[in-house]
């Protein structure tokens, strides 16, 4: 089973044209169309969800950065790096993750796993956070340092020779990745799951904007990479019976402002900052979908807080934790375990920038608000929020005889390694709240059903629209400001 991941891939951007190969296959393939990410949808929350099969109400990784006693320094936890990833994980004794994941799973059953990773050493982590203890094989393009299998690398540049240098748009990367799967992992390596990552398109939306044409060549390299998986495949010995599976585990919108929401925190009475120092109140992670959290845990304060937020046109959406009662500890606000975000290390508030499916420059439906101290120049692609077009992934099954068609059950990123793990014959362990997909497994799908809720306080009106169809987990589908 061979598994490709595009970073950020919306599915809107596959045609004959950009991605023949992609094109190709998600048309003889079995494509959930309406497959979502998890929220916040950012890359190492979805990587783990994805690995785990659970939202970060069980697995813990809460947001791309957040605060946590492991850190020194006052700066928050940033899950890409490897450093940051060693120091939490021996904070926990080695349980970060609280939720096992597809390695575990296989591991348990003698099976193995294989991570070709072009991203971040943390998301190469967190895609099988256990792979020295189960004799795995674990490559990051970053180098041997930055990954618990150094052998992985020392392995590929022995065939392939050195590492590349790490320029934008990534398409070396993207090349030597797949190189490493096709001469390499398939044919002598063998494992029972290869999973590939490629950092691209998103590197490419976020800085050259989505539309643009660095995006279009960097998405474009990418299916010919993808082409080359294809190709290697039919070619084996087990061409026909290898399930071949794309994915991407978040869209992306484009920016229209950057907001100083520490800035205008501090205009409303808070002392607001990115790190936590002397006189600091609330402390942000800063994105399309922020955290903050009170230094100093004050009901009053807190409802403060969720009212000055509401007080800002910026404003998309805002989640927080519940009381001893079930409701949430600010008026207006949506209980964050709605969206599987509630966990002791969530941030007292989510913050969501104000969005909408406007088209942007180049035409593409969805355009939105993020906070400044964030690297991406305004214009450029962000992901984080519940805009449908951050949300809506790339899902699509072929080969080893999965039949055709487009299948509108809202497939959730954390259903799908349930459902490799169903096709393996492999128990899933008990925390994946994911559930294997009905069509895959050659069943009837179910009726996709959807549930409007809304909330607010004064003239702030937010809704969320949440997958309610029976007998599965309740996802979240999009969300927005009224």
């Amino acid at each position: 089973m061979v598994i490709a991941v595009f970073d950020g891939l919306r599915p809107d951007r596959i045609s004959e044209e950009l991605t023949p190969n992609l094109h190709r296959f998600v048309t003889d393939a079995l494509w959930y169309r309406e497959a979502r990410s998890v929220f916040p949808s950012m890359t190492r929350v979805a990587t783990t969800s994805f690995a785990t099969g659970s939202h970060p109400t069980q697995h813990g990784v809460v947001n791309n950065a957040f605060f946590h006693p492991a850190i020194s320094g006052g700066e928050p936890l940033d899950t890409s790096r490897a450093a940051h990833i060693r120091a939490a994980n021996a904070w926990h004794d080695g349980e970060f993750v609280e939720a096992k994941a597809i390695g575990c799973a296989l591991a348990a059953a003698g099976k193995r796993l294989a991570v070709v990773h072009s991203g971040s050493a943390g998301s190469a982590w967190l895609l099988n956070h256990r792979a020295k203890e189960h004799g795995h094989w674990t490559f990051s393009i970053h180098g041997r340092d930055h990954t618990d299998t150094p052998e992985a690398v020392d392995q590929s540049i022995e065939h392939f020779g050195p590492l590349p240098a790490g320029k934008s748009p990534k398409l070396d990367e993207a090349t030597y990745a797949t190189q490493v799967l096709t001469e390499l992992v398939l044919p002598k390596l063998e494992p029972d799951v290869a999973i590939i990552w490629y950092s691209e398109p998103d590197t490419s939306y976020h800085f050259h904007e989505i539309g643009s044409r660095e995006s279009d060549l960097a998405t474009a390299h990418v299916d010919a990479s993808f082409g080359k998986i294809l190709d290697a495949v039919h070619a084996s010995d087990q061409s026909e019976d290898t399930l071949l599976i794309v994915m991407s585990d978040h869209g992306q919108i484009s920016t229209t402002s950057a907001f100083d929401l520490v800035g205008a925190l501090g205009d409303k009475g808070f002392d607001a900052g990115y790190r936590a120092e002397p006189g600091t109140d609330v402390l942000v992670t800063p994105g399309s979908a922020a955290g903050l959290t009170l230094i100093n845990q004050d009901r009053t304060r807190l409802q403060a807080l969720g009212c000055a937020l509401m007080d800002m046109p910026e404003t998309g959406l805002l989640f927080c934790g519940t009381d001893e009662n079930g409701e949430p500890v600010i008026d207006g606000a949506f209980d964050r375990a709605l969206v599987g975000a509630d966990h002791p290390r969530s941030p007292d508030l989510y913050w969501v920038g104000r969005s909408s499916i406007e088209a942007d420059q180049h035409g593409l439906a969805g355009a939105g608000i993020y906070t400044t101290g964030v690297n991406v120049p305004v214009g450029g692609g962000m992901h984080g929020g519940l805009n449908p077009h951050e949300m809506n992934t790339l899902l699509a099954f072929g080969g080893a005889g999965m039949p055709a068609g487009c299948v509108n059950d809202h497939a959730n990123l954390t259903d799908i390694v349930p459902t490799v793990l169903a096709l393996l014959g492999v128990d899933r362990p008990a925390t994946m709240t994911g559930l294997p997909l009905d069509a895959v497994l050659g069943k009837q799908a179910p009726e996709p059903r959807e549930r409007r809720l809304e909330a607010g306080a004064g003239e702030f009106r937010q809704f969320l629209l949440l997958a309610d169809d029976d007998g599965r987990q309740r996802i979240p589908v999009c969300g927005g400001r009224i």
